[in-house]
Parts: structure tokens; sequence; C-alpha cells
């Protein structure tokens, strides 16, 4: 018997904020990226954005919902290389949907394709992590809820390109972020459903227990989030640097400006 809450339901909660808090990051970044008007500022604002979105808003909460799954009386260990190789994918993909919405002129047709593309993506990364599982039973999928599952990935990633481009307001961000984490968290449990446990692997489990990566995991995770953080509150966007550069230009005509009615002073 296949469990997705085996801790109990903490673990629900812990991953839609940690979603939440990474796609409302992620958002942020893209507006800063959207004030740039250089290219190439843009496409480094948006590369944060993917890890913001990419790596904490879908990766990270992927892990943290794996967390509580166990099948009964087997056990489950993880392929370190293939779980990395899945966080790559979702940063990877986020970030081309990024650069396809946030570099050039933006289209309603470019936002589907680009949509589409990272939430097969997206879909990648989900099954790729789960090709990291090595349990001691067979495990397998139904055709329908894998289907369903990169349907819903595909709607959470168009949606997350729309909101990252149209999206002008801190405020509203946090709503936006909330209904991506809970597309994202739809899908990942719409694909856990699908999962089917079936006789013995022919095979030993080979791999690291979960509970092994929590702290590692934890580590980084705070690591990126503060990061991004900082970003966010203490890097100025070329708005702000020219707003500086006129007030810095205002007061130095000002202090050059000779005093009314004061006669220079003759040598």
């Amino acid at each position: 018997m296949i469990e997705h809450f085996s801790h109990g339901y903490a673990t629900l909660p812990v991953a839609f904020l940690v979603s939440m808090t990474g796609s409302a990051l992620g958002l942020l970044l893209a507006r800063h990226a959207r004030r740039h008007k250089g290219a190439g500022r843009r496409a480094l604002w948006l590369t944060v954005a993917a890890f913001a979105i990419g790596g904490t808003g879908i990766w990270v909460m992927h892990f943290v919902a794996m967390l509580g799954f166990a099948v009964r009386d087997a056990r489950i260990l993880y392929e370190p290389w293939t779980t990395a190789l899945s966080a790559l994918i979702a940063v990877a993909v986020v970030a081309c949907g990024l650069y396809a919405i946030g570099l050039g002129r933006y289209t309603p047709l470019k936002l589907a394709a680009a949509g589409t593309l990272t939430g097969i993506g997206v879909a990648a990364m989900h099954y790729t992590g789960m090709a990291a599982v090595s349990a001691d039973v067979e495990l397998d999928y139904r055709l329908g809820y894998v289907i369903a599952s990169v349907a819903i990935a595909i709607g959470a990633a168009t949606t997350a390109l729309w909101l990252s481009w149209r999206l002008q307001r801190a405020s509203s961000m946090w709503l936006a972020a909330a209904v991506m984490a809970l597309a994202v968290n739809l899908m990942h449990y719409t694909g856990m459903l699908g999962l089917v446990a079936g006789g013995e692997a022919d095979e030993a489990p080979h791999g690291v227990d979960a509970v092994d990566l929590v702290f590692p995991m934890a580590t980084l995770t705070a690591i990126v989030l503060l990061f991004l953080v900082f970003t966010v509150v203490m890097v100025p966007t070329d708005e702000e640097l020219k707003a500086d550069e006129h007030l810095s230009s205002l007061q130095r005509r000002t202090t050059d400006r000779p005093v009314a009615g004061r006669k220079p002073p003759r040598y």
C-alpha cells in the first residue's frame, strides 16, 4: 500500500508554503527583469528568477512532498545524481520559458508554446525525480494520471509565465504565487496518485535514505532563499539607478550655482 503522508499531513502545508515563497520571489525577480532595457541584464534577472521558481517553487516542493512518500513494508532509497538531475531540469526548463517570454516581443502564441514546453519540462522533472526512487517493490504508473499531471503542469507553467509578464504590483504577486503553488502541488499529487506498487523488485534498492538528504537540502534551500531575498531587496533596478543619477546631477548643479547677490572673489 502506498502512503503519501507517512509522517502525517505536515508535509502538505510545508510543501505549499515553500512553493509559494519560491514562486513569489521568482515573480518579483521577473518584475525586476522587465524594468531593465538591456537584454544581458534582463537575462541575468530572469536566470535568478528561474532558480526561484524552478529550484525552490517547484523542485524543493517536490522534495518536501516526497518526504511523506512510503510503501508499506518496503524500503525506499533515492539515487543522488538522478535527484540532482531533476533539480537541474526544473531550473533549466523554467529559465527557457522565462527567456522566451521576457526577451524579445511578447505574443500569445509565444506564451502558449513556451508554456507547453515548460510544462512538459516540469513534468519531466517530476518523473525524473521519481526515477531516482529505488525500492524493493516494483513501481508503475497509471497512464491516465500521467496524462492528467502533464496537462496540469502545462497549465501551471503557462499561468506562471503569463503572471511573470503581466503582474506589476508586488502585493498581487503573493496571491498569484499561491495560485501557482496550488497548481504545482496539484500536479505533483496527481502524478503520485497514479503510482502503483507491484511485486518484489528484481534488484535490491540502492541510494540514500530521504532523511539523510533533509539536512543538506534544508541548508541549501536556506542559502538560496536568503540570496534571493537579498537580491530582491538590495539590488537596484535601472529605474532606481537613473533616479539616483538624476538626483546626484541636481545636487551638483545646486552646489555649483553661485549664490545670488554675491560677487565671486577677485584674485
